[in-house]
């Protein structure tokens, strides 16, 4: 009689029956390696593009944490210029000594205009040299150079530069390049234009690229890449000379300020029911009824108070404490950027803020809208932890003032990049937990196909099933062989998925697919803060565990289908045909 009690006697009788069913078992395998390989490389995909959707989000747009009022956060998707806060040097030295680099910006709306086009603009008004230490669009730069302190020049997001038809122009058609480039200047310079210039036989971007109109006339020209960058001086300083770079910008400058007059029935509709009792009485302070015109006049001097009234003004919205001056900004284009971050690469555009200062620009008077922060030395790779939490930076920033004799006004506070991007950060949870969703279905299916080849196999063994518990094999052992059986096919397949899995996992990290023209197409509005390269990054616990998890539903799955056959009789089993 054979001897059943041995665990690797079991084991030799489970990996025996793999190799007698070698075209199922393979079949199988090969479903097992298929799902663990899909799940790996979706896994490893959504993974790195949310990771750098993060690191660009940092490192391009807002770093770690700003500085900024309550109330404009609360608003801060209308970019309430209003909102705006003076003294910033303080607080940004105080930041440096606490070893955070800290940046001035004021942020406005508007609209650019030059010779050929308009575009709605989100605007920041920075200071480039500290705006450098924080964020990194300055090396971003597609053609020409970064803003310089002292000069109305503005920088912009290569999309809107071609939507407005400023900068080097990138990919014109023969129209564009013979009737409206060329004719910039004089024929004498024509035939080192079109030097700059290459025809595309078929359009970048492959099959993501957008359809092109067809015709005389339409057939598309492209920058040729890696040109000297004494030719690209040169045809930036041609197109500059020809106008092609002077844009007019137009906003409107909100300022808040306390109405001198407020008409009695104006302020007991649309103020008193909204103030809170103490600013009620604040405002009793501040202005005094006249009953001869039914009205409110602001009396007091105090500015302290008036402001303390102001504020309680903006926050329940009353539109009489803002003041709108509408204003009309000359400057020069003097760069183009081209971004990881396709935020950038649109409708955003930068300009020193040292020339908004006065009447030729915002009025800003040395206020900013917010500080913009970063610890000193984070590598660019580096999502922001606990050190750059909205708690170490404001525990950190009023200790520093404190040492001077100063305290942070309670009208300020620190908002973290995760704040910001609260909506982008759902969003990239429900795409992962959709991609692991549509993956963990492959799994269900090629398990129940697992389990359905282990009840045909059993089927088919059923009088060795007999035999073997007529010779002594007992339920439990019977069942724990089929296991087994089952496991070796997972952890066969889970196995090779793993090595697959890993294997187009290294050239996706490192290269990344291309994805360019498509996102173009798209104007940049992905989803993701990505702006063409779209690459995987490692996630180890994912690997070992989706080989793990799929080894153990492997065995688990032969369980049900060994316990069903188990229910026959010896008997039954011997005579089944």
């Amino acid at each position: 009689m054979t001897n059943y009690d041995s665990v690797s006697a079991l084991k030799r009788i489970a990996f025996r029956n793999l190799a007698r069913h070698k075209v199922k078992s393979i079949l199988t395998i090969a479903a097992v390696m298929v799902s663990v390989w899909m799940y790996i490389f979706v896994d490893g995909w959504v993974v790195g593009m949310t990771l750098d959707s993060k690191r660009n989000i940092v490192n391009y747009e807002m770093g770690a944490a700003k500085l900024q009022t309550k109330l404009y956060f609360d608003k801060k998707d209308d970019l309430p210029m209003y909102e705006n806060f003076g003294d910033w040097q303080t607080y940004a030295a105080a930041l440096d000594r606490a070893g955070y680099d800290a940046a001035p910006r004021f942020t406005f709306v508007g609209t650019i205009d030059s010779q050929a086009g308009s575009a709605p603009m989100q605007f920041f008004a920075v200071d480039p040299q500290t705006d450098a230490r924080v964020l990194r669009y300055g090396g971003e730069l597609e053609s020409g150079r970064n803003i310089q302190a002292g000069a109305f020049e503005v920088i912009l997001g290569s999309l809107a530069a071609e939507k407005i038809k400023t900068g080097i122009p990138q990919r014109p058609t023969k129209n564009e390049l013979e009737g409206e480039i060329l004719p910039l200047f004089d024929e004498s310079e024509w035939d080192f234009v079109r030097s700059l210039y290459e025809r595309a036989d078929k359009p970048r971007g492959g099959v993501w690229a957008p359809k092109e109109r067809e015709g005389e006339g339409f057939e598309r020209f492209f920058l040729k890449r890696n040109l000297p960058k004494a030719d690209l001086a040169r045809y930036w300083d041609m197109l500059a000379d020809a106008g092609r770079m002077s844009v007019g910008i137009t906003t409107v400058i909100d300022i808040k300020a306390a109405p001198e007059t407020l008409r009695k029935e104006r302020y007991v509709s649309d103020i008193e029911p909204l103030f809170t009792q103490a600013e009620r009485a604040l405002f009793e302070r501040a202005y005094a009824y006249d009953g001869l015109l039914d009205a409110y006049q602001l009396a007091s001097d105090d500015q302290t108070l008036i402001d303390e009234v102001l504020r309680a003004m903006v926050r329940i919205e009353y539109l009489g404490a803002i003041r709108h001056v509408y204003q009309l900004i000359t400057a020069e284009v003097v760069g183009v950027i081209n971004a990881p971050n396709p935020k950038l690469n649109g409708n955003v555009a930068f300009i020193p803020i040292d020339m908004m200062q006065d009447e030729m620009g915002l009025m800003l008077d040395g206020r900013v809208t917010e500080l913009i922060i970063r610890e000193k030395g984070a590598s660019d790779t580096r999502i922001p932890g606990k050190s750059e939490s909205k708690e170490t930076i404001l525990a950190a920033l009023t200790t520093e003032l404190a040492k001077e004799g100063a305290a942070l006004p309670a009208e300020l506070d620190v908002n973290t990049w995760e704040a910001y991007s609260q909506d982008f950060i759902a969003a990239a949870a429900g795409d992962n937990w959709s991609m692991r969703i549509m993956v963990g279905i492959l799994f269900i299916l090629s398990f129940l196909g697992i389990a359905n080849t282990m009840l045909l196999a059993i089927l088919e063994r059923t009088k060795e099933i007999g035999m073997m518990r007529a010779q002594g094999m007992t339920d439990g052992q019977l069942v724990f062989t089929y296991m087994m059986e089952a496991a070796m096919v997972g952890a066969f397949g889970s196995a090779l998925g793993v090595l697959l899995g890993c294997l187009t996992t290294i050239p996706m990290v490192e290269y990344g697919v291309d994805f360019t023209a498509m996102t173009e197409s798209m104007g940049g509005n992905i989803g993701y803060r990505v702006n063409g390269i779209f690459r995987s990054a490692w996630n180890v616990p994912v690997i070992i565990g989706s080989g793990i998890a799929a080894t153990l539903v492997s065995s688990v799955t032969a369980f049900f289908p060994t316990r069903k056959a188990l229910t026959m009789t010896i008997t039954d089993s011997l005579r089944f045909n």
